[in-house]
């Protein structure tokens, strides 16, 4: 019932004629049965077409509505449950597998197209079972992530914080496989926007969960924790930071930011990023490209989102999202802050988003 009013108001404020209804209310109920009705932060008994039709009552003018409407029909970018899925599942194949390969090749000196010798070899084998796979977030789906690629439960976790039992059960069974630490580790996540949130330098001081888990794997002593050191063989020791979704700007940054760390510490740890999807640049909304839409997000845009957390970014355009990413990017589980507040003001501010975002700092 809600359904069907919520289309009737649709259809009253966008004032379609028939020939329009015919056109926008299958391709409308396609995209909300396939994807966007499952958004996991609408409200109770929300779905799409209901949030849509609330969304565009907010702009004044019919013109602001048909310019609105278009951008969610031609620019919006929806990920949803089952592409992440999808993605977890072609990590090992497409990230993990490649760089096992890679460096058993190398070891063995053996010509990298020879793939069926490299990945039978028993250096292949002991080298898989030396990676350490932790996961950063719960949106890392770690769980889901060791069934599908088939590892030992003793290498794969949901945070690098390891209880002195358990790095002494990880040893135990390390050395049952006839080896003594990890040398290789994987730290794994979903998603990215802009990398701030994963190494960045802020009052002269380094922050972020890649950066926290470096200094908390170099300097046990400042965390009266010596457990994950213990496991790890640290004059070997090659990190890879894995996500399954990551813009272009995010991975660049990263690396840039990692360099730079490197150079200014003089540290020699190998870290890699890889990235099983990579949003291009090119999807980011312009405003030589959209100004109409340009000027909605600036005339429809909630200063009061700006805070201490939202400042840690570019913010001279607040109205393109954190760091002034820009990006038209929902993710069925949250709409991260980077893209286009329009997008995702929650409900309690002045203007409500058309996928309300929960807020979660870093």
């Amino acid at each position: 019932m809600r359904q069907r009013l919520a289309e009737k108001l649709l259809l009253k404020i966008m004032q379609w004629d028939v020939d329009e209804v015919q056109v926008e209310r299958p391709m409308l109920q396609a995209i909300s049965n396939f994807k966007y009705d499952e958004y996991r932060q609408f409200s109770p008994g929300m779905l799409f077409l209901g949030s849509l039709t609330s969304w565009l009552r907010q702009f004044e003018t019919l013109e602001e509505r048909r310019i609105a409407y278009s951008f969610v029909k031609s620019q919006l970018v929806f990920i949803s449950e089952n592409q992440v899925q999808q993605l977890v599942s072609l990590a090992f194949s497409d990230a993990v597998q490649p760089f096992l390969l890679t460096k058993t090749g190398n070891e063995l000196e053996i010509d990298p197209y020879k793939i069926n010798e490299i990945y039978h070899s028993a250096t292949y084998k002991n080298n898989k079972r030396k990676t350490l796979f932790i996961g950063l977030s719960d949106g890392s789906r770690i769980d889901f992530f060791r069934r599908i690629s088939g590892l030992n439960n003793e290498q794969v976790f949901s945070t690098y914080y390891i209880s002195e039992e358990k790095s002494a059960d990880l040893q135990k069974e390390l050395k049952k496989d006839g080896h003594e630490k990890f040398n290789s580790i994987f730290l794994i996540d979903d998603f990215t926007a802009s990398g701030k949130s994963y190494f960045r330098q802020e009052d002269r001081k380094y922050k972020g969960k890649i950066f926290k888990f470096i200094d908390f794997l170099l300097h046990p002593e400042d965390y009266k924790d010596i457990s994950l050191q213990e496991l790890i063989d640290l004059d070997s020791l090659e990190i890879n930071v894995l996500f399954y979704i990551a813009t272009e700007d995010a991975k660049d940054y990263l690396e840039m930011s990692i360099a730079k760390w490197k150079k200014e510490t003089g540290s020699s740890i190998i870290i890699n990023i890889k990235v099983i999807q990579i949003i291009p640049n090119s999807i980011k909304i312009s405003k030589a490209q959209n100004k109409e839409f340009f000027d909605l997000m600036i005339k429809y845009f909630d200063e009061s989102i700006i805070d201490v957390h939202y400042e840690k970014g570019k913010h001279d355009e607040p109205y393109l999202g954190f760091n002034e990413c820009s990006l038209p990017l929902v993710l069925n589980h949250n709409t991260p802050n980077n893209s286009l507040p329009i997008l995702w003001f929650p409900d309690d501010k002045k203007y409500r988003g058309l996928f309300p975002r929960i807020t979660r700092h870093f």
